[in-house]
Protein backbone atom coordinates (compact mmCIF):
# COMPACT_ATOMS: atom_id res chain seq x y z
CA UNK A 1 0.00 0.00 0.00
CA UNK A 2 1.23 3.32 -0.47
CA UNK A 3 0.67 6.97 1.29
CA UNK A 4 -2.51 7.40 -1.27
CA UNK A 5 -1.92 11.20 -0.89
CA UNK A 6 -0.67 11.40 2.95
CA UNK A 7 0.93 14.34 3.65
CA UNK A 8 4.10 14.76 5.72
CA UNK A 9 3.30 15.34 9.13
CA UNK A 10 6.36 17.41 9.66
CA UNK A 11 6.86 19.57 6.21
CA UNK A 12 3.15 18.74 4.87
CA UNK A 13 4.74 18.00 1.36
CA UNK A 14 3.91 14.29 -0.16
CA UNK A 15 4.71 11.11 1.31
CA UNK A 16 5.19 8.50 -1.96
CA UNK A 17 9.09 7.32 -2.02
CA UNK A 18 8.67 3.48 -1.18
CA UNK A 19 11.38 2.64 1.72
CA UNK A 20 10.17 -0.78 2.65
CA UNK A 21 7.23 -2.84 2.19
CA UNK A 22 5.51 -5.49 4.00
CA UNK A 23 7.71 -5.55 6.87
CA UNK A 24 6.64 -8.17 9.05
CA UNK A 25 7.81 -8.09 13.16
CA UNK A 26 11.08 -9.80 14.02
CA UNK A 27 11.19 -9.11 17.41
CA UNK A 28 7.90 -10.25 18.92
CA UNK A 29 6.08 -11.75 16.36
CA UNK A 30 2.78 -9.62 15.95
CA UNK A 31 0.52 -10.68 12.66
CA UNK A 32 0.93 -7.21 11.42
CA UNK A 33 2.90 -6.13 8.19
CA UNK A 34 4.18 -2.61 7.78
CA UNK A 35 5.13 -0.40 4.80
CA UNK A 36 6.69 2.76 4.77
CA UNK A 37 7.50 5.37 2.67
CA UNK A 38 10.13 8.83 3.08
CA UNK A 39 8.24 12.61 2.26
CA UNK A 40 9.36 13.96 -0.96
CA UNK A 41 10.97 17.19 0.76
CA UNK A 42 12.44 16.45 4.34
CA UNK A 43 13.08 12.68 3.96
CA UNK A 44 10.08 11.75 6.73
CA UNK A 45 10.15 7.71 7.18
CA UNK A 46 6.18 7.09 7.89
CA UNK A 47 4.64 3.99 8.48
CA UNK A 48 1.94 4.11 5.94
CA UNK A 49 -1.35 4.05 6.15
CA UNK A 50 -0.51 5.29 9.94
CA UNK A 51 -1.91 3.20 12.45
CA UNK A 52 -4.72 4.01 14.52
CA UNK A 53 -4.63 4.53 18.52
CA UNK A 54 -6.31 1.90 19.16
CA UNK A 55 -4.39 -0.34 16.54
CA UNK A 56 -1.28 0.56 18.23
CA UNK A 57 -2.06 -0.37 21.60
CA UNK A 58 -2.43 -3.55 20.55
CA UNK A 59 1.19 -4.16 19.42
CA UNK A 60 2.42 -4.51 22.56
CA UNK A 61 2.66 -8.05 24.15
CA UNK A 62 3.27 -9.10 27.17
CA UNK A 63 6.85 -9.69 26.83
CA UNK A 64 7.36 -6.54 25.19
CA UNK A 65 11.36 -5.82 25.77
CA UNK A 66 11.55 -2.50 27.22
CA UNK A 67 8.73 -3.90 29.79
CA UNK A 68 9.60 -7.20 30.33
CA UNK A 69 13.31 -6.17 31.94
CA UNK A 70 12.28 -4.44 34.79
CA UNK A 71 14.88 -2.24 36.81
CA UNK A 72 16.48 -4.16 39.52
CA UNK A 73 15.78 -7.54 37.78
CA UNK A 74 18.33 -10.41 37.89
CA UNK A 75 18.28 -11.13 34.39
CA UNK A 76 21.09 -10.71 32.25
CA UNK A 77 19.10 -8.23 29.71
CA UNK A 78 17.57 -6.24 32.82
CA UNK A 79 21.20 -5.83 34.05
CA UNK A 80 22.54 -4.65 30.44
CA UNK A 81 19.71 -1.88 30.07
CA UNK A 82 20.17 -0.93 34.06
CA UNK A 83 24.36 -0.41 32.70
CA UNK A 84 23.00 1.23 29.42
CA UNK A 85 20.72 3.44 31.71
CA UNK A 86 24.00 4.82 33.55
CA UNK A 87 25.97 5.51 30.82
CA UNK A 88 23.05 7.93 29.01
CA UNK A 89 22.87 9.48 32.44
CA UNK A 90 27.00 10.53 32.11
CA UNK A 91 25.88 11.52 28.49
CA UNK A 92 23.75 13.66 29.06
CA UNK A 93 24.64 14.76 32.47
CA UNK A 94 25.22 18.86 31.24
CA UNK A 95 22.12 18.81 29.60
CA UNK A 96 20.14 17.47 33.11
CA UNK A 97 19.07 20.15 35.39
CA UNK A 98 19.74 19.82 39.15
CA UNK A 99 18.94 17.16 41.60
CA UNK A 100 15.97 18.90 42.99
CA UNK A 101 14.63 20.12 40.36
CA UNK A 102 11.56 18.25 38.65
CA UNK A 103 12.31 15.42 35.83
CA UNK A 104 9.39 13.67 34.14
CA UNK A 105 10.61 10.49 31.82
CA UNK A 106 8.03 9.70 28.80
CA UNK A 107 7.82 6.10 28.19
CA UNK A 108 9.48 5.34 31.46
CA UNK A 109 9.31 1.13 30.66
CA UNK A 110 11.07 -0.23 33.33
CA UNK A 111 11.94 2.17 35.11
CA UNK A 112 15.65 1.46 34.12
CA UNK A 113 16.34 5.62 33.75
CA UNK A 114 14.60 6.71 36.30
CA UNK A 115 16.11 4.90 39.46
CA UNK A 116 19.46 5.45 37.78
CA UNK A 117 18.83 9.15 38.45
CA UNK A 118 17.19 8.55 41.74
CA UNK A 119 20.43 6.65 42.63
CA UNK A 120 22.45 9.91 41.91
CA UNK A 121 20.53 12.15 44.06
CA UNK A 122 17.75 13.25 41.89
CA UNK A 123 14.59 13.77 44.17
CA UNK A 124 11.63 14.88 42.12
CA UNK A 125 10.94 12.27 39.80
CA UNK A 126 7.74 10.91 37.60
CA UNK A 127 7.14 8.68 34.84
CA UNK A 128 4.77 7.91 32.88
CA UNK A 129 3.74 5.03 30.16
CA UNK A 130 0.92 3.52 29.01
CA UNK A 131 0.37 0.00 31.33
CA UNK A 132 -0.46 0.16 35.42
CA UNK A 133 1.45 -3.06 35.37
CA UNK A 134 4.62 -0.88 34.90
CA UNK A 135 4.59 0.72 38.28
CA UNK A 136 5.88 -2.59 40.14
CA UNK A 137 9.20 -0.76 38.67
CA UNK A 138 9.06 1.60 41.33
CA UNK A 139 7.87 0.02 44.36
CA UNK A 140 10.27 0.81 47.37
CA UNK A 141 11.19 4.20 45.32
CA UNK A 142 10.39 8.16 46.08
CA UNK A 143 9.81 7.92 42.34
CA UNK A 144 5.77 9.03 40.98
CA UNK A 145 4.52 6.54 38.39
CA UNK A 146 1.15 7.52 36.21
CA UNK A 147 -0.34 5.24 33.44
CA UNK A 148 -1.34 7.40 30.59
CA UNK A 149 -2.20 6.41 26.96
CA UNK A 150 -0.66 9.98 25.55
CA UNK A 151 -2.34 8.64 21.93
CA UNK A 152 -5.65 9.32 23.52
CA UNK A 153 -5.06 12.03 26.90
CA UNK A 154 -2.00 14.31 26.48
CA UNK A 155 -2.05 15.18 29.96
CA UNK A 156 1.73 15.04 31.05
CA UNK A 157 0.99 17.51 34.98
CA UNK A 158 4.35 19.26 35.42
CA UNK A 159 6.16 22.18 35.13
CA UNK A 160 8.58 19.75 34.68
CA UNK A 161 12.12 21.29 33.97
CA UNK A 162 13.34 18.39 32.03
CA UNK A 163 11.08 15.85 29.97
CA UNK A 164 12.87 12.80 29.00
CA UNK A 165 12.11 10.11 26.09
CA UNK A 166 14.41 7.53 25.23
CA UNK A 167 13.11 5.68 21.98
CA UNK A 168 9.72 6.75 22.71
CA UNK A 169 8.62 10.02 19.90
CA UNK A 170 8.56 7.29 17.10
CA UNK A 171 6.16 5.08 18.92
CA UNK A 172 3.06 7.92 19.07
CA UNK A 173 0.67 8.46 16.51
CA UNK A 174 1.31 11.85 16.61
CA UNK A 175 4.95 12.77 17.54
CA UNK A 176 4.25 16.57 16.69
CA UNK A 177 1.19 16.00 19.46
CA UNK A 178 3.22 15.10 22.05
CA UNK A 179 6.00 17.50 21.53
CA UNK A 180 3.83 20.07 21.90
CA UNK A 181 2.37 18.20 25.34
CA UNK A 182 5.97 18.62 26.42
CA UNK A 183 6.87 22.08 25.64
CA UNK A 184 3.32 23.04 27.57
CA UNK A 185 4.60 20.71 30.55
CA UNK A 186 7.65 22.43 30.77
CA UNK A 187 8.92 25.40 32.80
CA UNK A 188 10.64 28.06 31.59
CA UNK A 189 13.59 27.34 29.57
CA UNK A 190 13.12 23.30 30.31
CA UNK A 191 14.30 21.07 27.79
CA UNK A 192 13.47 18.12 26.31
CA UNK A 193 16.11 15.52 25.94
CA UNK A 194 15.39 12.71 23.31
CA UNK A 195 16.71 10.12 22.04
CA UNK A 196 15.69 8.15 18.64
CA UNK A 197 16.75 6.07 15.75
CA UNK A 198 17.98 8.04 13.15
CA UNK A 199 16.65 7.17 9.76
CA UNK A 200 20.05 8.37 8.09
CA UNK A 201 22.30 5.55 9.60
CA UNK A 202 24.44 3.66 8.13
CA UNK A 203 23.04 0.80 9.88
CA UNK A 204 19.62 1.10 7.93
CA UNK A 205 21.49 1.18 4.92
CA UNK A 206 23.33 -1.90 5.10
CA UNK A 207 20.22 -4.04 6.63
CA UNK A 208 17.62 -2.19 4.82
CA UNK A 209 14.14 -3.66 5.50
CA UNK A 210 15.68 -5.84 8.93
CA UNK A 211 17.64 -2.78 10.58
CA UNK A 212 16.16 -2.78 14.03
CA UNK A 213 15.01 1.53 13.74
CA UNK A 214 11.76 0.47 11.93
CA UNK A 215 10.77 -1.52 14.47
CA UNK A 216 7.56 -2.49 12.80
CA UNK A 217 5.05 -2.38 13.54
CA UNK A 218 5.50 -0.10 16.67
CA UNK A 219 7.70 2.85 15.00
CA UNK A 220 5.40 5.23 12.93
CA UNK A 221 7.71 8.08 12.01
CA UNK A 222 11.43 7.86 11.99
CA UNK A 223 13.31 11.13 12.07
CA UNK A 224 16.63 12.60 10.52
CA UNK A 225 18.43 15.34 12.57
CA UNK A 226 17.12 17.67 9.56
CA UNK A 227 13.50 16.93 9.74
CA UNK A 228 13.60 16.54 13.49
CA UNK A 229 14.72 20.48 13.21
CA UNK A 230 11.97 21.34 11.20
CA UNK A 231 9.73 19.36 13.52
CA UNK A 232 11.46 21.59 16.66
CA UNK A 233 10.97 24.94 15.10
CA UNK A 234 7.19 24.08 14.19
CA UNK A 235 6.54 23.54 17.85
CA UNK A 236 7.77 26.26 18.62
CA UNK A 237 10.76 25.54 20.31
CA UNK A 238 13.70 28.29 20.62
CA UNK A 239 16.85 25.53 20.12
CA UNK A 240 17.41 22.13 18.97
CA UNK A 241 21.25 20.54 19.55
CA UNK A 242 21.49 16.48 18.05
CA UNK A 243 23.90 14.81 19.30
CA UNK A 244 25.03 11.39 17.83
CA UNK A 245 24.97 8.02 19.77
CA UNK A 246 27.68 5.53 19.12
CA UNK A 247 24.69 2.71 19.75
CA UNK A 248 26.03 -1.14 18.68
CA UNK A 249 22.84 -2.87 19.83
CA UNK A 250 21.44 -1.30 16.54
CA UNK A 251 23.86 -3.44 14.64
CA UNK A 252 22.87 -6.27 16.93
CA UNK A 253 19.48 -6.45 16.44
CA UNK A 254 19.14 -5.97 12.91
CA UNK A 255 21.35 -8.96 12.96
CA UNK A 256 19.23 -11.31 14.76
CA UNK A 257 16.29 -9.04 12.62
CA UNK A 258 18.18 -10.99 9.74
CA UNK A 259 19.00 -14.36 11.32
CA UNK A 260 15.36 -14.67 12.53
CA UNK A 261 14.15 -14.35 8.80
CA UNK A 262 16.42 -17.12 8.21
CA UNK A 263 15.82 -19.38 10.87
CA UNK A 264 12.49 -19.31 12.71
CA UNK A 265 10.30 -16.77 11.60
CA UNK A 266 7.27 -18.23 13.37
CA UNK A 267 9.74 -18.18 16.14
CA UNK A 268 9.87 -14.90 17.73
CA UNK A 269 12.90 -14.62 20.34
CA UNK A 270 11.93 -14.89 24.38
CA UNK A 271 10.88 -10.70 25.01
CA UNK A 272 12.32 -9.70 21.85
CA UNK A 273 16.07 -10.26 22.38
CA UNK A 274 18.15 -13.88 21.19
CA UNK A 275 20.74 -14.87 23.82
CA UNK A 276 23.32 -14.32 20.97
CA UNK A 277 22.13 -10.71 20.35
CA UNK A 278 23.24 -10.13 23.75
CA UNK A 279 26.35 -12.61 23.67
CA UNK A 280 27.55 -10.42 20.08
CA UNK A 281 26.81 -6.70 21.37
CA UNK A 282 30.51 -6.00 21.76
CA UNK A 283 31.87 -7.61 18.12
CA UNK A 284 29.43 -4.99 16.83
CA UNK A 285 30.77 -2.01 18.47
CA UNK A 286 33.22 -1.19 15.75
CA UNK A 287 30.88 -0.68 13.46
CA UNK A 288 29.11 1.73 15.71
CA UNK A 289 32.27 3.86 15.92
CA UNK A 290 32.06 3.58 11.90
CA UNK A 291 28.69 5.01 11.72
CA UNK A 292 29.55 7.85 14.40
CA UNK A 293 32.77 8.22 11.75
CA UNK A 294 30.94 9.08 8.97
CA UNK A 295 28.03 10.74 10.82
CA UNK A 296 25.50 8.15 10.19
CA UNK A 297 25.18 6.90 13.55
CA UNK A 298 21.77 4.54 14.16
CA UNK A 299 20.33 7.20 17.26
CA UNK A 300 20.99 10.86 17.93
CA UNK A 301 20.13 12.43 21.03
CA UNK A 302 18.14 15.62 20.56
CA UNK A 303 17.83 18.38 22.95
CA UNK A 304 15.41 20.55 22.40
CA UNK A 305 15.06 24.18 24.71
CA UNK A 306 11.68 25.69 25.04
Amino acid sequence: MTGGGLQCPVCGSAVAIPVHRKVPDFEHGMAVLADFEACTSCGLVVQVPPPSAAALATYYPPDYRPHAAVAGGASLLARLKDIQARLQIVRLAKFLPGRSQPILELGCGGGHFLRALEKRGHADLTGIDRSPELGRAFQGTGIRYRAVDLDRSPDLGGPYQAIVMNYVIEHFVSPEAVLRACRAALAPGGRVLLLTPNAHALCHRVFGRYWSGLHAPRHTQIFSPENLQLLASKVGFRDLEVVPSTDPASWSLSFQNLMQRLGSPDKPPRAGTAWYSLALLPAWYPFALAERLFGRTSSMFGILTS
